[in-house]
């Protein structure tokens, strides 16, 4: 047990290093940024004038607000399909999987993919998109189409198959952890009080395993929301979400309403973040 007392000199001494750093590396570059979204200019000067003038032309511009809606519509629609894909996928590996060399192989099977960088990871869905890729020559040699189809590549759907690729790991895992520590003793005493298997999973497993589906729902949304290289190399940049066009008007110099861009994501994955915590006290992580 530790002898150090909260709020103790020694103890803010030990979180200060660490203070200092976030306070470097977060908090004063978002302040900047939230500074420069003000600026009335166009130009780089730290003397500009401070108006509200980038935010109003945000929201007076309807191709502005679709982007937002669209942003929040692709990571809903991703937060549905990693939870269910990602649940499964746990509760396969967990509970179904008895031997723990299979339960290495899966677990393998899902991890290595991720020893790359996520670029790598990005690039490689072309080949399997494109309408000489893998997945229309499936679908020829299986007589499902007679022709490519071209609607895999460069479209929102090219793009959800590669993000469901990239973040239903960021689901499971922490729904892996709750399983895990849920006694099987649990379950055992409902079955032997009658209970079915389906009430079992639904009234026991289900309840006791939210708190690892928030924090999973959690780090799926914030990966979304954020996610700007799979929009440009799948999408082609003809499907604008909030994170890729912020770096395009970081790259023609729009600094300011770059900045605003930057700032709406941010306080949107805020909002996201404290609506899903509302959900569950994810205190009880691993506490059955």
């Amino acid at each position: 047990m530790s002898t150090l007392r909260q709020r103790s000199p020694v103890s803010y001494a030990l979180a200060m290093p660490a203070a200092l750093w976030m306070l470097g590396a977060l908090v004063v570059p978002t302040l900047f940024i939230v500074w420069v979204s003000f600026w009335a200019s166009r130009s780089f000067s730290l003397g500009s004038p401070l108006a509200l003038i980038n935010y109003a032309k945000f929201f007076q511009r309807p191709a502005y607000v679709k982007v937002l809606l669209d942003t929040f519509q692709q990571t809903l629609i991703l937060m549905a399909i990693t939870l269910v894909l990602g649940y499964c996928i746990a509760y396969f590996a967990v509970v179904q999987v008895r031997r723990p060399h299979w339960k290495l192989g899966l677990f393998l099977v899902l991890v290595i993919p991720f020893w790359t960088s996520a670029l790598i990871r990005t690039i490689a869905w072309i080949p399997f998109l494109g309408v000489t890729g893998v997945i229309n020559q499936a679908l020829l040699f299986l007589g499902v189409v007679g022709q490519p189809v071209g609607a895999f590549l460069y479209s929102r759907t090219g793009i959800t198959l590669a993000q469901v690729s990239f973040y239903t790991l960021l689901a499971t895992g922490p729904v892996v952890y709750v399983l895990r520590n849920i006694p099987v003793s649990l379950r055992e005493a409902a079955q032997c009080l009658g209970a079915t298997p389906a009430r079992v999973f639904w009234r026991i497993t289900v309840p006791l395993t939210l708190p690892g589906v928030v924090i999973g729902q959690i780090l799926v949304f914030l990966n979304v929301m954020a996610d700007f290289a799979t929009a440009s190399a799948i999408g082609g940049n003809k499907h604008a979400y909030l994170g890729n066009i912020v770096v395009l008007l970081y790259d023609s110099g729009q600094l300011p309403f770059a900045s605003v861009m930057a700032v709406l994501l941010m306080l949107c994955m805020l909002g996201g973040v404290a609506v899903l915590l509302k959900v569950v006290d994810i205190r009880r992580l691993g506490i059955p």
